[in-house]
């Protein structure tokens, strides 16, 4: 804070008494912005005891100051919600504790039971699942390669017809050349 705000604040603080702040001028004096401070005005009316100007405007004197400044203790320190902080009035400042409820805790730690068993049910589908989805996998590999041992056989066996084709032709036509060349000699010309 700078030394002029630290000079105001001072001055607020001795003249508090008869001082009237506007909204903007309260949410710089407790430390918060003015949005906050309409928010809460709007949200805790009942609780914050402003002075209501001619004009309509709300007027912040040391009440209604004191008043803020709990509200940001409550909000800010305690987490409180405006819910609790509303009920921390209405009540003259009873402590919001919530009471453990057994019936509540029971139906929750039931809720949890019932999730854990669904937890491990699942599990084991998963490891059941993970277990066939394995038999397919080698299954599947099993048939790939007796379709590629197949494929590669199916291969080398019209390789080698092929081949013993290629040699049948090859005899054939040097058997017909010599035919010829034999047919040729003993012809009758």
């Amino acid at each position: 804070m700078s030394e002029s705000e630290n000079q105001r604040s001072e001055n607020l603080d001795e003249n508090l008494e008869e001082v009237r702040l506007t909204v903007k001028e309260a949410a710089k004096y407790i430390d918060e912005s003015p949005g906050v401070v309409r928010n809460w005005l709007r949200e805790l009316k009942s609780h914050i005891p402003t002075i209501q100007g001619e004009n309509g405007y709300h007027y912040f004197d040391k009440p209604a100051l004191e008043r803020l400044l709990l509200i940001r203790k409550l909000s800010r320190e305690q987490n409180y919600s405006i819910k609790q902080i509303e009920y921390h009035f209405a009540t003259g400042g009873k402590g919001v504790k919530p009471e453990p409820n057994p019936e509540v805790s029971d139906l929750i730690l039931k809720d949890l039971q019932v999730i854990k068993d669904k937890l491990e049910l699942q599990e084991q589908f998963n490891q059941v699942l993970v277990k066939q989805l394995e038999k397919q996998q080698q299954h599947i590999e099993h048939q790939q390669k007796q379709i590629s041992d197949y494929l590669n056989k199916r291969d080398e066996q019209f390789l080698l017809a092929f081949q013993e084709s290629r040699q049948a032709e090859q005899e054939l036509a040097a058997n017909q050349k010599k035919k010829g060349i034999f047919s040729w000699l003993f012809s009758d010309k």
